[in-house]
């Protein structure tokens, strides 16, 4: 059982899978499609580890995934070092990342991560740990939930809508929250509100610190002509990736002025494609999570 298509699911084996007995990761094995997809490329002695910090899906992908060659554990994407570790990984020929929320996540009302279902204002991935939507609300200033919804919803009306917020009666539920963002009278209700949700959703879970972390372990684990995917919903994510590799990939640090490279740096990775990937129009039509998806791909040099 999956949950959900797996987005762009040819164009990540043929861009991640270079060594089909190599070992392979899928930090984010979600409801398993990609963790199939890469395991359905590998050979006898190929192996996949499929990472999810949802305990749910950890359990749903361990039995949809029933094969000597996968195991699936659960871990945050800061993590990955310390969780390959266990499995007695230090390197590995690919690593792939598909961020933001999977289609089960957002269609479990008790999850709180939907605007269009009422349930409590949770938005957790490990359901129980940490502090929720709700409690970081409560515990902000309006300035603070300003700057959240400001830098992870990049949302234009963040003041007055944290104004709104702060000021309900009761903030417990995602009706509750859709109903104080709804009293801001915003020109665009449904881009505003999926503005909103994302923003808490990102600051609950410490999203981009998480994928900073973990593409820094990516790449370090990776060995000469290893691969690295990410596959990205939103601007926040995939600007975090082009400014991560950006420099990795220039190598030479030397000022515009300079004609001739004195610095000596060379490039430690490469793209795979000139450009970032996008799902066709028909895989669009089909799965509607696959319209705002970009996946780049980008190969360690060396050997």
């Amino acid at each position: 059982m999956v949950f959900h298509v797996p987005v762009m699911a040819p164009e990540v084996v043929a861009g991640l899978v270079g060594d089909p007995q190599g070992i392979y990761v899928d930090a984010t094995a979600g409801g398993g499609g990609h963790s199939r997809a890469i395991l359905d490329s590998l050979g006898s002695r190929g192996r996949l580890i499929a990472i999810d910090r949802d305990p749910e899906a950890v359990v749903q992908v361990r039995q949809a995934l029933v094969d000597d060659r996968v195991v699936v554990v659960g871990g945050r994407f800061g993590d990955l070092r310390q969780v390959l570790a266990r499995q007695g990984v230090d390197q590995v020929a690919g690593v792939l990342f598909d961020l933001g929320v999977s289609s089960h996540q957002i269609d479990e009302a008790g999850r709180g991560f939907s605007y269009q279902q009422d349930g409590p204002l949770d938005m957790r991935m490990e359901q129980g740990e940490g502090m929720s939507a709700a409690d970081l609300i409560a515990q902000s200033s309006m300035e603070e939930l300003a700057t959240i919804l400001d830098e992870y919803g990049e949302e234009g009306q963040a003041r007055r809508i944290a104004r709104a917020i702060g000021g309900a009666p009761v903030m417990a539920t995602t009706a509750d929250l859709r109903r104080a963002v709804e009293s801001t009278r915003p020109r665009h209700l449904p881009k505003t509100l999926a503005r909103v949700f994302q923003a808490l959703r990102i600051a609950v879970n410490r999203e981009l610190e998480q994928l900073a972390l973990g593409l820094e372990a990516g790449m370090g684990l990776l060995g000469p002509g290893g691969r690295l995917g990410v596959i990205a919903y939103h601007s926040l994510e995939d600007r975090l990736v082009k400014q991560t590799f950006a420099p990795l990939l220039r190598g030479c640090t030397c000022p515009p002025a300079v004609v001739l490279c004195v610095c000596g740096g060379k490039a430690s990775f490469a793209k795979v494609a000139p450009k970032t990937k996008k799902a066709s129009l028909s895989e669009v039509g089909s799965n509607r999570r696959a319209r705002s998806a970009s996946l780049r791909l980008y190969e360690k040099l060396g050997g």
